[in-house]
C-alpha cells in the first residue's frame, strides 16, 4: 500500500507541475536562431505537435485567389516592381513619410492594385491579372520604419506589400523584431528572404551562396509559419550561380536592383525593379509607374 500511496503521490505532482513545464517549453518555439554563419547551418527548432496535421497545409499556404475574373493580357506582362528601402530621411535610399503617403495616395487614386508575392508570380507566369493597373510594392533590409511609418498607411490604404528582411538583422537596432514581422504578416505584408548575412552573392562560393539562401528560406518558413518564395539579392548583385541556386534552393522567384518593369523574359530569378529615391515629384512617381508596366 504505501509503494501505491507513494505512486499516487508523484502522479499528482506531475499533473501539477505539468502545465507550467509544457508553457515553458512552448515560449521557447520560434525564438531567433539567426547567428551570421556562412555554410554552418542554422538550428531550426521543431514545431510543436499542435501546429502539424490537419490544418498544416493552410498555414503555410494561407492565401487563397480566386482568379475567375482575373484580365488576360494580350502580350507578355510587364511589371512595375517598386523597390523602397527605409521609409524616413538622410540618404538617397530613405524616402520621406511625407513623400510615401502621396505615392500611396496617387496608386489608389488611380485605381492601382498592390501584389501579394503569389499574386505577381501569377500575373508574371500565366500573363493574367486582377485589375488592369498593378504594382507590386517591395522594402529591402526590414527597417523598424517599415512597422512604424509604412506599415500604417498601408493599412490605411487596404495595401499590400513585400519587406525582405536581413536574418541576422531580426531583433537589431533599427530592425524588425519577430513579433512586428509576424503582426506584418498577419495584415497583408508579406516578409520575404534577403538572405542571413547581406553579403554579395557574386562575389562567394556556391557553398557559400547556397547556405545563405537556404538557411534563410528556413528561418523565414519557421518564424512566420510560412512557405517563403522570393529572394531578393543583396545590394543586387547575383550571378548564373546565383540564379541556379535560388530555384534550387525553393524560391519561386528572386529579384534584383536592375532598373525597369519585371518580365518572365528576364526570368523569374532575375527580375527588375523600380527604384523610388527621395525628392521624387508625384507626377515623377507616376511617370515611372507608367513606364514600367507593359499590359
Amino acid at each position: 500500500m504505501r509503494k501505491y500511496r507513494v505512486l499516487l503521490m508523484v502522479a499528482l505532482l506531475g499533473i501539477l507541475i505539468l502545465p507550467s513545464c509544457s508553457q515553458g517549453v512552448l515560449e521557447n518555439i520560434g525564438t531567433k536562431t539567426a547567428a551570421p554563419i556562412a555554410e554552418d547551418n542554422i538550428e531550426v527548432v521543431a514545431a510543436a505537435e499542435n501546429d502539424v496535421g490537419q490544418n498544416s497545409e493552410d498555414r503555410l499556404y494561407p492565401e487563397q485567389i480566386d482568379t475567375r475574373n482575373w484580365i488576360r493580357a494580350e502580350s507578355t506582362v510587364q511589371l512595375p516592381i517598386l523597390m523602397y528601402h527605409s521609409i524616413s530621411e538622410g540618404n538617397n535610399l530613405r524616402v520621406p513619410r511625407e513623400e510615401f503617403q502621396s505615392q500611396m495616395n496617387w496608386l489608389r487614386e488611380n485605381d492601382y492594385y498592390t501584389l501579394s508575392p503569389r499574386e505577381a508570380f501569377l500575373v508574371l507566369t500565366e500573363n493574367r491579372m486582377p485589375s488592369e493597373k498593378c504594382v507590386w510594392l517591395t522594402f529591402d533590409d526590414g527597417y523598424t520604419d517599415n512597422y512604424t511609418e509604412a506599415f500604417p498607411i498601408l493599412k490605411e490604404y487596404n495595401m499590400k506589400a513585400t519587406v525582405f528582411m536581413i536574418g541576422k538583422s531580426i531583433e537589431k537596432s533599427h530592425h524588425l523584431t519577430e513579433e512586428q514581422m509576424v503582426e506584418m504578416s498577419e495584415n497583408g505584408i508579406s516578409i520575404e528572404s534577403h538572405t542571413i548575412n547581406h553579403l554579395e552573392l557574386n562575389r562567394m562560393t556556391v557553398g557559400q551562396q547556397e547556405a545563405e539562401m537556404v538557411q534563410s528560406k528556413d528561418l523565414f518558413d519557421r518564424i512566420l509559419q510560412q512557405d517563403t518564395t522570393v529572394l531578393s539579392y543583396p545590394v543586387g548583385r547575383y550571378n548564373e550561380e546565383s540564379l541556379r541556386l535560388s530555384e534550387e534552393a525553393g524560391y519561386k522567384m528572386a529579384v534584383t536592383t536592375e532598373a525597369g518593369g519585371a518580365s518572365r523574359d528576364q526570368g523569374m530569378h532575375a527580375l527588375h525593379r523600380v527604384r523610388i529615391s527621395p525628392g521624387l515629384s508625384v507626377d515623377g512617381f507616376a511617370a515611372l509607374i507608367e513606364n514600367a508596366s507593359r499590359y
